[in-house]
């Protein structure tokens, strides 16, 4: 059985507190979501996430038992901020 998806676009903020990043959209394909992301300003650091529905992902501490993160989630980091900032420096 094929579970289905969708995929999100996060914008990631500069926070190193979980979660450091808030949704601005959610798309049915790849495809259409990397056309969205592909149209955002280039000021600012995104993340592509593929989410299941009807699952948990959620990642709890082994020893700890807090919620610490997403567990089995494809993700790819878009670091355009971080590149805008380097520019010109050596």
């Amino acid at each position: 059985m094929k579970s289905e998806t969708v995929w999100g676009i996060f914008v990631a903020s500069d926070s190193s507190r979980f979660p450091n990043f808030f949704p601005i959209g959610l798309y049915t394909t790849q495809e259409k979501a990397l056309t969205a992301l592909n149209s955002l300003p280039r000021d600012t650091n995104y993340q592509l996430l593929k989410l299941p529905l009807n699952k948990n992902f959620a990642y709890y501490h082994k020893k700890s038992g807090n919620l610490v993160g997403m567990d089995d989630i494809c993700h790819e980091h878009f670091h355009y901020k971080d590149a805008n900032n380097n520019e010109g420096m050596v």
